[in-house]
This record gives C-alpha cells, structure tokens and sequence, in this order.
C-alpha cells in the first residue's frame, strides 16, 4: 500500500491577496479607530493573509464627514464613522445610532440589531432611506457617555439654563429646548473655546478620550452620567460592489471580525476609562453624579421630540416601535431577574466610588 499525503498548505500556491483602502472618521488613537484596525487584522489573520485592509485616520484620503458618500461610491472601500456625522439627512439616524434606548444600555442596543431585528432596518435605512450603496454593520463603542466638563458646580437644570455648552446632535436639541445655549463645535476647537470663555461647559466622551483632548487642564467638574448618548453607535461599511464581489466566507469572516474587534476593544477601553478617570482625580479633577433632576427633565423633553420626529418620518417611527418592542422584553427582565449592579458592587467597593451626588 501506498500512503499518499496531502500537499501541506504552507507549501500550496499562495493566492495574491485582496487589498482594500479603507477610513476612519476618527484619529488613531481614538479607541473607534482602534476598532477599525483591530478589525482589518483579525480578518487578515481569519484569512490567513488573503485579504488585507487598509485602516486609514480621518482625513488621509477624504474628510470626516465624507466618509458614508466616499464608501457608497467606491473612493473607499471600506469606512466607518458614526452616523451622527449625516445627523441632518435623515432623523433616523439618532435611534439607528445613540438613543436615548428606553432604558436600554450599549449591550442591549447591540443586541438589537443582532436579535431583535435591527439588521433588517439597518439594510433598508442604508438601502431604501439613505440610498447609500454600502453593507453595514454595527460598532457600538464609547458608552456611555458623560454629561461633561464645567467650571462651577451644576446642582441643578437652573444651573444650566442660559450657560454656554458645547454637545451636538439630540444633546443640543433637547438641552436647547430645556434652554442651555447649546454650541456645536468640532472636538478639536473646544479646548480653545473653553479657554477664551466661549463656552462655559462642554462634553466630548469620557474620561479616557477627554484627557487625550486635555478638557481637565480648563476645567475641573466633571459630570456623568449623561443621558444624551447611552451608546455611541459607530458603522462599519463595506462598499455594495466590493461586498458582492467577496465570496461567502470572506463576508462572513468580515462580520464575525467585527463583532471579536468591537467586544475585545470595548473590553480594554472600559478599564483604560477607568485608569483615567482615577489620574484625572489626582489631577485635581472634581467628579460628580449628574443631578437626577438634569436627567429626568432631559428625558421629559426628549420624548416629545420623539414624538415629533415619529409623527414627521414613518421610518424612525419604525426604528423607534421596533427598539420599544425589545426594550419591553429586555428591560423589565433585567432589572426583575439581574443582581442590582450597585449591591454587591456597594457591598465590596462602597468606599471606592468616586462621584459624589449633591
């Protein structure tokens, strides 16, 4: 008998592998573009080589806020950028990206999309609404979210009302509406502007990203939680063209690397904030618990823009039916069935906590 061995795959003709250029709107040290890049070397890895991806920062082939037409018409390949940078084209981008999620946290939006049938409004949204030639995928990162920096004490909504803010998006909408002077400035500029008095207050992210920004060298309260952003919800995309041309493997390859990318940054970034939150502090950095009374009245307001919103655009309505319907589930379940975060968490760490509540 003649034992025959299969060739080693090593020693096989290797394929010339698939190259794809894509970008980021963020920098890259952001941990959204960390994402992106853990993700382009997890499917390289998958792959075993045969398709690379290039991870580019904001900016190096076209503006941030181009990202979404750049991917759609095939300058790039590959973006991804949070839909809250094309706010304005469509309302549904703010259910489809950062909430507020009906007592939902980042893990149950994401699985939303994933189980509760968000994917199929996320292909129609890009599809049918946007009319955007891309496969998308969610990157949820960055949650939740701080209601900010200030140079006094907030004790109160009144304390608020008529002080210069800088937030974006339905942060400024609802804070507008609750009569703060909201100010939409981009990140970078608003260092400078807290420092010439431009505005008297100002919320980016978190602690790990707002001391990279250096917001504690111009201010020294810090507030959290914010109710504005519970999750920042980041999108992968795949140009449609690009998408149809990969075989089956490779695209699954792609979605499942981003899900490993996304919960393996998270993971590392929620005990990098933590780190940095505690050098902030003995930076001399004042952290306070919001006000419950900020919160309350923000989510009051934000239900009526809501309403308004639903009542103009059938599809955000059946964004928004769709999130209420898994909250339903979800939500009452969580909070019946899981331990108390704070209770055992209390029973161990009381003496840690860090925010004081007025």
């Amino acid at each position: 008998m003649v034992t025959v061995f299969a060739e080693p795959v090593c020693a096989q003709t290797a394929e010339k592998p698939l190259v794809l250029k894509g970008q980021s709107t963020h920098p890259a040290s952001s941990n959204f573009h960390l994402i992106f890049k853990l993700w382009a070397e997890t499917v390289e890895k998958m792959t075993a080589g045969r398709l690379k991806i290039e991870t580019l920062p904001a900016g190096a082939i076209v503006p941030a806020f181009e990202v979404f037409d750049a991917t759609s018409k095939n300058v790039l390949d590959v973006g991804m950028g949070p839909f809250g940078y094309i706010l304005g084209r469509n309302t549904a981008t703010i259910p489809m990206s950062h909430g507020p999620l009906y007592g939902m946290d980042g893990s149950d939006y994401w699985a939303w999309y994933y189980d509760g049938g968000g994917m199929k409004l996320l292909d129609e949204f890009y599809k049918d609404v946007l009319k955007l030639n891309v496969v998308g995928f969610p990157i949820p990162t960055d949650y939740p979210q701080g209601m900010g920096w200030f140079k006094k004490e907030i004790n109160s909504l009144a304390d608020l009302k008529g002080l210069k803010y800088r937030i974006y998006g339905i942060g400024a909408e609802t804070y507008g509406r609750l009569g703060v002077s909201v100010v939409t400035i981009p990140g970078g500029e608003i260092v400078p502007a807290m420092e010439r008095g431009v505005i008297e207050g100002a919320e980016w992210i978190n602690c790990e990203e707002d001391k990279k920004l250096g917001l504690h060298q111009v201010a020294k309260h810090y507030y959290t939680p914010g109710m504005h952003e519970p999750v920042t919800g980041g999108q992968l995309m795949i140009n449609g063209d690009v998408w149809k041309k990969l075989t089956p493997d490779l695209q699954e390859i792609i979605k499942v690397a981003s899900v490993y990318a996304t919960t393996t940054r998270n993971f590392a970034f929620n005990r990098e904030t933590a780190q940095a939150c505690q050098d902030l502090i003995k930076m001399g950095v004042q952290m306070h618990r919001t006000p419950d009374e900020v919160l309350k009245n923000f989510l009051d307001e934000w239900e009526k823009i809501q309403t308004e919103h639903a009542a103009k655009n059938p599809f955000y309505r059946k964004v928004i039916d769709s999130q209420k319907a898994y909250a339903e589930q979800i939500v009452p379940f969580k909070l019946s069935w899981f331990p108390p975060y704070n209770f055992a968490g209390e029973y161990y760490w009381k003496n840690k906590i860090y925010l004081t509540k007025k």
